[in-house]
Parts: C-alpha cells; structure tokens; sequence
C-alpha cells in the first residue's frame, strides 16, 4: 500500500490540479461550425454519468459490476485524454491501434509527479496499452460514443450541410450501434424518458459558474461535478476509506448540482440575503427532482440518487436502509468506514465543492483574467480551506499553492 493512516497532508496537488483544469479549455469539434462551445471536461462528465446508468441496467439484470473498476478506467481515460490533447479522435484511435503501448508509456510519463503517490496509477499504463474485455471498460465505450453522439446531434441540425458531416454522422450512428446489446443503451433507445433525463444532466453544461464575472476558463456546472466527484474520490483514497464509501463520494460529486438543472445556480449571497430562501429552495428542488427527473428513471437509479443528492453536504450512513445523520466526521469515518454502512462524508464533500470553487476563481486569476469578485471569492474561501483536516489528514494545504506568487 502506498497510504498508511500516518499520511498527514493529501497527495492532491497544484500540478495535478491545473491539469484537470485543462480539460476545461480543451475546444471539441474545433474544425466544424457550432452553435456554442463544446469542451472536454463537461463531455467527460456526461460520459461518466452515461457509464452509471449502463452500469446499474447491467447490474438490475444480474451482470456484477465493480464500480470501482469502471471509476478507476474511466480517470485513466480521462487523464489520457488530458495528457494527448493536441491528436484529433479518429487519428487518436488509429495510433493507439498501432502504438498503444508507446503512447500510453508517455502518459504515464507525463502523470507519474501528479499521480505516482496513488495506488491505481501502477495499473493504468497497462489499461490504457492492451484490450480487455471487462463489462466496465465496454460500459465506458458505449458511454463515450454516446456523448459523443449528443453533441454530434446539435452540430449536425445547426448545419447537416457543413463538409464531411453526413459522414461523421454515420460513423457515430455505426459505433452507437455496437452496443446495442447492453441493457442501458437498448432504454436510451426505446424510451423517452430515459433520454429525457440524459440530455437534462448534459444540459448542465450550458450553466455556468461565477456566470456574472469573466473568467478563463469559464467552467461549468457540468464540469463542476466532474472535478468535485474526482477529489472526492482521491481524498477517500488518502484517507482510506472503505470501497464503498469511496465509490459513493465520487458519484455523490459527480450528482451533487443535479437540482440546478430544475433552478440554476442561485448564488450563496442571494441565498443568505433572503431569510428562509434556502429552506424554500430545497423544498421546491425536492418537487422538482421528484416529477421532473426521478419519476422518469427506474427505481433502482432513483434510489441511488435521492441518497446521493439529499442534503447532499450532510455526514450519513445507513443502519437497516435507515438514513442516521447528525454525525461528526472523526466518528463517522472511524466506526463506520465498512462497506454495510454505505457511508458518506458530506462534510469532505464540502470541501471538494469549495476547493473546485476555489480552483475557478484562483485559476482564471493565474491565467489574467480577474475580478473582484474572483479576489474575494477566492480569498474568502482560501481562509476557510486552508487549516482544513479530516482524521488527522491535512486537506486544505493544497490550496496554499495557489495563493503562492
């Protein structure tokens, strides 16, 4: 084991998180005309939250599914993606064919400082250079071609004439078609409800952050859960938490903002300005949820969901399905860090919300794009972050990085 509970300050870190960040810059379909700007880091997101619901139609039907396995793959994918920027997808596909091995020794190259102290990074040159046939690396295909295809859809009928797309369109409705046989994609097909919902949660992208102050890059929504649910799941990692709680802290990220979909991001300020707002809000983001988005997924995702997304930054876990809250995170994290508990850490899922929110402000600063709403922003929320620790693990030292000149 790389981690031992003597660990005293995160392997998060400033160069491991820029990069993320630069997903959030990365242009797609920059060689075709479109309507608005598709990026990397909210496709990615899309992607995994497709790979969940594959995931639990396979696993209703009986298929075991590691969700570890599927997390882990999918950040090897993503990371890859970040580190081979610069090579257009059909290229991409055709090198790794050829030289997969090179190409994912450079990735790993490229990673090691960033990643090197986490556990998974010894299996990732070995995922990313040879084939395999698991349901979750299958899963992560499907979803990836079906993201694609999403934001193929709204090139396509803003221009069908432009060059090459009717090609572009076929070859995507072709790699669609190859995973018609899992459970998953057969309902996104068939059913409206289901795709309803999918373009609801891909419509978070359209939602953007800080939107009232320019920033670089301007992130959204989408983009937001993705980088909340990926230092959720590293931090349980330094922690050591059990699997459970670390599968739960990714997808409960990745989820968290799913009621702004129904209101938008209403800023804090408003919402502590305004006596009773919150509370109101809450109550009407649980009606909407309920009619607008839970009624139209399967029992088997709603319950996930509601777990994941109600009060959402509060320490919980379970006793008999019984939800117990009102729990410190040192005790939390002590006694019932075992699988049986489902366990979540609201309290570091907060900081994750924060330290993203921090990251989007002091970046855009770094990059020369600031305001005074960024500077206080991320000023304030720098004094809250810094002397963060949860057992003992010193989480909010990450963020003195990038205060440093």
């Amino acid at each position: 084991m790389k981690q031992n509970r003597q660990l005293k300050q995160s392997n998060l870190n400033k160069k491991l998180l820029q990069r993320l960040f630069i997903s959030a810059s990365i242009q797609r379909w920059n060689d075709k005309a479109t309507p608005l700007e598709f990026v990397e880091l909210d496709k990615q997101a899309h992607k995994i939250i497709l790979a969940y619901i594959f995931a639990k139609y396979e696993e209703n039907e009986g298929i075991k599914i590691n969700y570890t396995t599927l997390i882990e793959q999918f950040l090897f994918e993503f990371f890859e993606r970040v580190v081979l920027t610069d090579i257009k997808p059909p290229i991409f596909h055709k090198l790794k064919k050829v030289h997969g091995g090179k190409l994912a020794e450079f990735v790993e190259s490229q990673l090691k400082d960033d990643l090197g102290n986490f556990a998974f990074f010894d299996s990732m040159r070995d995922y990313l250079a040879n084939k395999n046939e698991k349901i979750e690396t299958k899963i992560l295909h499907a979803a990836h071609f079906y993201a694609s295809k999403w934001e193929f859809d709204i090139i396509y009928h803003f221009n069908p004439k432009l060059y090459d797309v009717e090609n572009i369109r076929h070859i995507i409705d072709s790699q669609n078609e190859n995973f018609y046989d899992l459970i998953g994609m057969k309902n996104l097909i068939l059913h409206q409800d289901i795709r309803e919902v999918v373009g609801m949660f891909a419509e978070l992208r359209f939602q953007k952050r800080w939107s009232q102050t320019p920033r670089i890059p301007q992130t959204s929504v989408l983009g937001h859960t993705l980088m909340v649910a990926i230092c959720g799941y590293l931090l349980s990692l330094d922690l050591q938490l059990c699997e459970r709680t670390q599968i739960n802290h990714f997808f409960a990220g990745l989820f968290h903002d799913l009621p702004e979909i129904l209101t938008r991001d209403i800023i804090s300020p408003i919402k502590k300005s305004v006596e009773g707002l919150d509370e109101l809000l809450k109550i009407i983001e649980q009606e909407e949820m309920q009619s607008k988005i839970l009624n139209k997924l399967p029992q088997f995702i709603q319950k996930d969901i509601i777990y994941w997304t109600e009060n959402e930054f509060h320490n919980k876990y379970k006793i008999d399905n019984k939800v117990i809250y009102n729990i410190d995170s040192t005790t939390l994290l002590t006694n019932f860090n075992h699988n049986r508990f489902d366990t979540i850490c609201g309290e570091l899922l907060k900081f994750c919300d924060k330290l993203t929110a921090f990251l989007e402000a002091r970046i855009s600063i770094l990059h020369g794009v600031s305001s005074s709403d960024l500077v206080n922003g991320s000023e304030a929320i720098y004094e809250e972050l810094l002397h963060k620790e949860i057992l003992g693990v010193k989480l909010g030292v990450v963020v003195r990085e990038f205060m440093e000149k």
